[in-house]
């Protein structure tokens, strides 16, 4: 049963029933309160009413912080394109209840995003396939809290977003090294100074020749250890992502193939002279330099984990055996692999077919 009873200048609203715990709560109106326990009632009589006074805040940002702390505990490290994300939903998101969340606002961050009309939150409209990801990094964060609401708002607005194709899975890339962009891109590298790219710009040379002749993902060149490096028996030790095993990583040996042996003695001048391979502190900074010398080189469309695709295909390129290139590429299976395959025309006729 519902009271209602003025508190000075203000309204109390209490809510008692028998087998739920005392609700109260103050309003600066007869009518909000009134409104407020109606509210309360009603989700006691269908059974969809939760106490928000116990356990965990129910504010999204605590609950990302929740989900965040649910990795970081476990000493599970989450990639920086995931955690920059989660960072501006937490911003966006801030104060506002998991059960007071409608799908208006949802929908609302997501035009947005694509308008790229707010620049607290980047200055570019952002691709389809990358409002998927942030929406359903909310909806990870919202799983993860197990706190249940009457109607599924988030899943309305996904249905919605959808609907209007505005997230899609992301566009598979094609890129490659066009003819004369390697020279361009060193050529660049050698003469842009400190101010213009920063003091661990002499990196970014060996950086390039390691991935172009190893075809190792961002993170793992940026994790790369002298220790891990067998020069004699020709292994490098990496830990690859694998959602599969513990920690979300598993400790794998790759070939030390001709070409990274000679792009790892060309360029151990320049390199760490500790352990460690590159002292840059994160391996999003190796695609930040990239882009910079792109930019200056005047190449369009390249990003640094296109020299991936590139290094891949060169392999294939060169004929070697499928099984020995999913060794080196870290893949389960070569349709997982068939994406970062990509031949060229004119090459299949200069190999005579």
């Amino acid at each position: 049963m519902a009271s209602i009873k003025a508190r000075g200048k203000r309204w109390m609203a209490r809510v008692k029933r028998l087998g739920y715990p005392l609700q109260s709560k103050t309003f600066p109106t007869q009518e909000l309160a009134k409104a407020w326990a109606r509210k309360i009632e009603t989700s006691m009589d269908d059974h969809s009413w939760i106490d928000t006074r116990a356990g965990e805040s129910v504010f999204i940002d605590k609950l990302i912080d929740n989900l965040i702390h649910g990795y970081t505990r476990f000493g599970i490290e989450i990639p920086v394109p995931k955690m920059s994300q989660l960072k501006m939903l937490k911003k966006y998101f801030a104060g506002v209840s998991i059960h007071d969340l409608t799908r208006e606002h949802i929908l609302a961050f997501a035009e947005m995003r694509r308008s790229g009309s707010n620049k607290n939150y980047g200055q570019k409209a952002i691709a389809a396939s990358t409002l998927q990801y942030q929406i359903y990094y909310l909806r990870q964060a919202l799983k993860y809290s197990n706190i249940r609401t009457k109607t599924d708002e988030l899943k309305l607005a996904i249905n919605e977003l959808k609907l209007r194709n505005q997230i899609t899975g992301s566009v598979e890339r094609d890129r490659r090294l066009e003819k004369g962009e390697y020279d361009k891109l060193i050529q660049n590298q050698l003469v842009m100074t400190k101010k213009q790219m920063g003091p661990q710009s002499k990196y970014i040379h060996a950086a390039i020749d390691i991935a172009i002749e190893s075809a190792m993902r961002q993170g793992e060149i940026h994790a790369l250890r002298w220790s891990n490096i067998d020069f004699e028996k020709g292994l490098i030790t990496v830990w690859r992502k694998d959602k599969h095993a513990e920690g979300g990583k598993t400790k794998m040996k790759i070939p030390l193939l001709k070409g990274v042996r000679a792009a790892l003695l060309r360029h151990r001048s320049v390199l760490g002279k500790t352990d460690l391979l590159f002292t840059v502190k994160l391996a999003s900074s190796m695609s930040d330099e990239f882009a910079k010398l792109r930019k200056k080189a005047g190449i369009v469309g390249l990003d640094f984990h296109d020299l991936r695709h590139e290094a891949l295909s060169r392999l294939f390129d060169m004929k070697m055996n499928p099984a020995h290139v999913l060794l080196v590429s870290g893949h389960r299976s070569l349709e997982q692999l068939s994406r970062y395959i990509n031949p060229r025309p004119e090459d299949v006729i200069k190999a005579g077919f």
